[in-house]
């Protein structure tokens, strides 16, 4: 009888926790991932999310507020001026390439970690005209952005 009784609670414990493991929402998504990764190897992601890769901005019209278009202007220019060499505050040479809705940096031929969002480059913009690199500290790749924002390439006449 003392063995029945030991082999009993025992089952009723396993029940217990098949019950358990049947009724949790966490342990009901085991093997989700695997199709999840179907469609986009981890890595892809991994690179997707790091360079905040966002569908391009529809062109918008000339709007009769200059002020509009000088975000549009300024890409512009960043667009024709790509591949071209650049300098950070510090001397540091650079380059630059426009990939969809943002830029990607390079350093001695490396790609940087990171693509600036245009919205980020908007918002830098927005600050313009632009002192010191602190002003924009907030923002992606600040020193690059500073950069081009103060180079005259980029500026024109603007600011």
């Amino acid at each position: 009888m003392v063995a029945k009784s030991k082999i009993r609670p025992v089952h009723r414990e396993q029940d217990r926790n098949q019950a358990t493991e049947a009724n949790d929402p966490v342990l009901a998504m085991l093997g989700v991932g695997r199709q999840l990764w179907e469609l986009e190897p981890g890595d892809n992601f991994v690179e997707r999310l790091r360079s905040e890769d966002l569908p391009v901005p529809p062109v918008m019209h000339p709007s009769p507020d200059p002020a509009g278009n000088l975000a549009e202007l300024v890409w512009r220019r960043i667009v024709s001026h790509q591949g071209e060499q650049f300098q950070t505050v510090r001397r540091l040479p650079f380059t630059f390439e426009v990939e969809g809705a943002g830029i990607w940096f390079f350093r001695d031929e490396k790609r940087v970690n990171r693509k600036l969002t245009r919205t980020q480059f908007e918002v830098a913009l927005s600050r313009c005209p632009l002192a010191r690199t602190t002003e924009i500290s907030d923002l992606m790749d600040y020193p690059y952005v500073f950069a081009l924002l103060t180079d005259r390439r980029i500026r024109g006449q603007e600011w």
